[in-house]
């Protein structure tokens, strides 16, 4: 008898027979459909039945059997010994039985299904790549025990047709698709047989897409029944009669152009839900570039869905309360098992690129599946072309419907000067136009350069006001400079704030609007994006015109003034590096246009700012790590998940001891012993502040903070947390470059 798995404290006759495990990874077993079963969503079901039923052909090596019972002997002293290699016996094969074009594609599946897809050739030199690893031909020799019904396998047929040039980028999204499927179903698998409670709390709500789509509606009707009749909830309701009209047109390639404040929100989950109740489509994902929007959207649709009972949506992101993060919840985050997923730019796309077990597991629940990206102009333009490409081919193979939602379209859809945009794509609302003239409630007037103390004393004459800065040493000293006015309500908000900093503050300035009390913020660009909060006046430091866009939709957000005032003003403090380019392009064309926010404007700042870039939409040459070489499929996945990366200046975490519940954490932190469990971290989320190396090192050497577990830093002055400022960096100069998130 040949084993996959031992059972603590069960005899030998009570493991897991390996030939079980082979079949279950490959059809599903009570809990679960196996690989075969997820790869049907994109019609490769033969492809994923191989990958199970091969994926470990090395356990039936004597080697590997002698190492089961070893382990089981000795206990956790076997954890140190050599690892018996499982994984290349099952890559050779399939290279062996399907040749190298399509026993490749498994291969590397097969060989990563532990460590992570592997690169074709290792580029250190080294052993590592799948080239080196099929070379060895004792692996291969060890599965002679294998049963025959397992190793005599049909060759697949691919389940599309290949696009010429495209047919290598192709493939590696096939590739890391058939691993996903592998890889949940092998956890899956393996989890059923070792740890059964963990399966049972793996329990998705028995809803469907029909259910979500009439309990919106119900939801819909209801709270426009109260809304008072106004031109700003006319032309919302416009919108949300034309995402119902264009659901039932073909899935695809979809834009949704509103204007900040246009409702789009609900409009959206409207559309996606009521396409894929008419077209089949298994699940509706929300991506987001930032934190903020993804939980504040996520509020929405749990209200908006609350009929349908918890687990229906499902929050995948670093800052999630640790009052919503169950078990259940974390389960579903591992693979994406849910209807509804709300997640960051970040989790959807570096995934989609990625190469490690744990970030591809959730990736075949992809495919049929309504894809909203919300602030679609936020997508990085060095990283463009790649991105757009795999949007491309989510439409184009896998079922998929994409729905670009921004304020500023066009901005990546394919036009005579910019052929890697994106092609086919529908517009959802018939007059774009037109509702944009409905929606603007705003003036915008340039000022020119104002220094601070201007800047300061002009924002103090405002009773209510919002004034929007590139960084946060600028954001600091201007609240400095008006708070020394002495001027009532004023505030401050930046990510030198923790996350509860910053949530206290946003609630005391909705009181304090709503009320008609002052009220004048100073932020960075942090309350832009997906902040629901209306000011009469907005000031704006320069910025690209999608963030331009972004601010004015904070003025008069609700209408109800005639006009809000928006005032573009110039400024000595540099914006910071990644901004730099969109604030260089938006001034030229500010020059040229007397509303900023013209479409005509808006057409001409993307076709500076995109389309006119040339080779700097692949900056980090993503794309080449795609081809066909002399090895067949020259895919190398490590270091594309290396290269394509959203956030590159990477930041450490201080823990401040923000109000009481801070000061609680930050003191049981400090009395543990060993490594703090998964709760007490997830708490600690909202009370730490992102700072850079050259920050950290100068709060060390002034003695600020101290080394903590998991890599964590601890606040050890109280007196450098600041009630307004939030973390005080002393003499640290402010550097250009630093960032808001």
């Amino acid at each position: 008898m040949f084993y996959a798995h031992t059972r603590d404290g069960a005899p030998e006759n009570e493991w897991e027979p390996l030939e079980d495990h082979l079949r279950k990874v490959a059809e599903g077993g009570e809990d679960f459909a196996g690989a075969a079963g997820f790869a049907d969503a994109f019609g490769a079901g033969a492809w994923g039945r191989l990958l199970g039923l091969w994926h470990d052909l090395g356990k039936y090596s004597a080697e590997f059997q002698a190492r089961l019972r070893w382990e089981k002997a000795s206990g956790p002293a076997a954890r140190s010994a050599p690892r018996v290699d499982h994984s290349t016996a099952g890559a050779r094969h399939a290279v062996n039985q399907l040749g190298e074009e399509i026993g490749r594609l498994l291969a590397y599946c097969i060989a990563g299904h532990h460590g992570g897809l592997l690169d074709n050739v290792d580029p250190t030199g080294g052993g590592a790549g799948l080239v080196t690893r099929l070379e060895n031909q004792e692996a291969t020799r060890r599965i002679t025990a294998a049963p025959q019904a397992i190793l005599e396998q049909r060759r697949p047929d691919p389940p599309f047709k290949l696009a010429g040039a495209e047919a290598a980028f192709q493939l590696s999204v096939f590739c890391r698709m058939l691993y996903s499927c592998l890889v949940d179903a092998d956890y899956l698998a393996t989890e059923a047989w070792m740890n059964g409670d963990r399966t049972a709390a793996r329990v998705r709500p028995p809803v469907t897409m029909h259910e979500l789509r009439d309990a919106l509606s119900a939801y819909l009707t209801q709270r426009y029944a109260h809304v008072p009749d106004s031109p700003v909830n006319r032309s919302r309701a416009a919108v949300l009669e034309a995402c119902r009209s264009a659901a039932e047109w073909q899935p695809g390639l979809f834009s949704l152009t509103v204007p900040t404040g246009g409702g789009k929100t609900l409009s959206s989950l409207t559309f996606a839900l009521e396409h894929a109740t008419r077209h089949g489509l298994r699940r509706v994902i929300y991506a987001i570039p930032f934190t903020c929007i993804v939980e504040q959207n996520a509020r929405v649709f749990r209200e908006a869905l609350a009929q349908c009972g918890p687990g229906v949506i499902l929050e995948h992101h670093s800052n999630l309360d640790p009052d919503d993060d169950t078990l259940e919840a974390r389960l579903a985050a591992e693979n994406w098992d849910a209807p509804i997923v709300v997640t960051t730019n970040v989790q959807l796309f570096e995934s989609l690129f990625a190469s490690k077990p744990a970030r591809c597991r959730k990736l075949h629940r992809i495919p049929r599946s309504v894809i909203v990206l919300d602030e679609a102009q936020a997508l990085p333009v060095e990283l463009l072309k790649p991105t757009l490409a795999m949007l491309t081919e989510l439409c184009r193979n896998y079922g998929c419907t994409v729905v670009l939602c921004t304020a500023t379209q066009p901005a990546i859809q394919e036009r005579l000067n910019f052929p890697a945009g994106l092609n086919g794509v529908r517009e959802i609302v018939p007059d774009t136009e037109s509702l944009f003239a409905r929606l603007r409630r705003v003036n915008v007037q340039q000022l020119g350069l104002l220094a601070d103390e201007a800047l300061a004393t002009r924002l103090g004459q405002h009773k209510q006001v919002l004034c929007i800065v590139n960084t946060r040493g600028h954001a600091a000293n201007l609240f400095e400079l008006l708070r020394g006015q002495e001027v009532a309500g004023a505030f401050h908000l930046s990510t030198r704030m923790c996350a509860a900093h910053r949530s206290s503050v946003l609630n005391a300035i909705r009181r304090r609007l709503l009320a008609g009390a002052p009220c004048r913020v100073v932020s960075t660009q942090l309350i832009e994006a997906g902040v629901d909060i209306d000011f009469p006046v907005v000031y704006r430091a320069p910025a690209g015109l999608d963030s331009i866009a972004q601010a004015a939709g904070r003025c008069n957000r609700e209408g109800r003034l005639q006009h809000g005032e928006v005032f573009l003003f110039d400024t000595q403090v540099p914006p910071f590096r990644e901004l730099r380019p969109a604030a260089d392009v938006a001034a030229e064309v500010r020059s040229c246009h007397s509303d900023p926010l013209s479409l005509e404007a808006i057409e001409h700042y993307f076709r500076l700012h995109y389309w006119q870039r040339g080779n700097a939409l692949d900056q980090y040459e993503i794309m080449k790590y795609f081809t066909k070489g002399r090895h067949g499929w020259h895919f190398q996945f490590r270091e594309a998940a290396r290269d394509y990366r959203f956030i590159r200046d990477t930041q450490v975490h201080v823990v401040v001891p923000y109000g009481r519940r801070g000061c609680a954490l930050l003191e049981k932190l400090r009395s543990g012993r060993g490594h703090p469990d998964r709760m007490l971290l997830r708490q600690l989320q909202r009370y730490c502040v992102g700072v850079y190396e050259h920050e950290l090192a100068a709060l060390h050497s002034s003695g600020a903070v101290s080394a903590g577990p998991t890599g964590l830093w601890l606040l050890d002055n109280p007196a450098a947390y600041d009630r307004y400022l939030g973390l005080r960096m002393g003499d640290i100069p402010y550097a250009p470059g630093d960032l808001y998130v």
